[in-house]
């Protein structure tokens, strides 16, 4: 009687390959990894360039609040523009000097110039926006369009 599994070829299991041989050998492959993970890593210059700009948006009766996340950014390393609608922030985080003899072993912080543009709603007072930016967090508060009054204006039928 052929069975499923006379069908389907499996592989031969030898005596060093038990369930926690294979354990063994992933542990020297990890061992291999991270004893040799401090060697000099060359990356090239310039080719950590997309700074993600993360922000928040939340909403009153009266204003919008927009807070953008720029950690080990100053003031002066940030613009902040608003063109037919469109608030953009942009800037430029520089690039850490190297120091003469230090090899770096690993390099994973963002460097560059970056820009992240919001199309505002249409309530919004262009004339009244005010931004702030405190230890790394630029904070810009949007004034909304005072709302019409609503008048009801009776009208005789005739």
């Amino acid at each position: 009687m052929t069975t499923l599994r006379n069908l389907v070829p499996l592989p031969h299991r030898s005596a060093s390959l038990s369930r926690w041989g294979s354990l063994d050998d992933m542990d020297r492959v990890f061992d291999n990894f991270f004893r040799n993970a401090l060697t000099n890593v060359h990356i090239p210059v310039g080719s950590l360039t997309d700074i993600a700009v993360k922000i928040n948006i939340s909403e009153t009766d009266k204003d919008y609040t927009v807070t953008a996340d720029l950690p080990g950014l100053e003031q002066k390393d940030v613009s902040l523009t608003l063109n037919e609608g469109i608030l953009t922030v942009s800037g430029e985080k520089q690039q850490e000097t190297e120091e003469e003899g230090r090899a770096f072993h690993r390099v994973e912080r963002s460097y560059g110039r970056f820009s992240r543009s919001l199309q505002l709603p249409s309530d919004v007072d262009e004339s009244a926006i005010e931004a702030t930016m405190k230890n790394g967090v630029l904070s810009v508060l949007i004034k909304k369009l005072a709302k019409p009054e609503k008048t009801e204006k009776r009208i005789e039928i005739r």
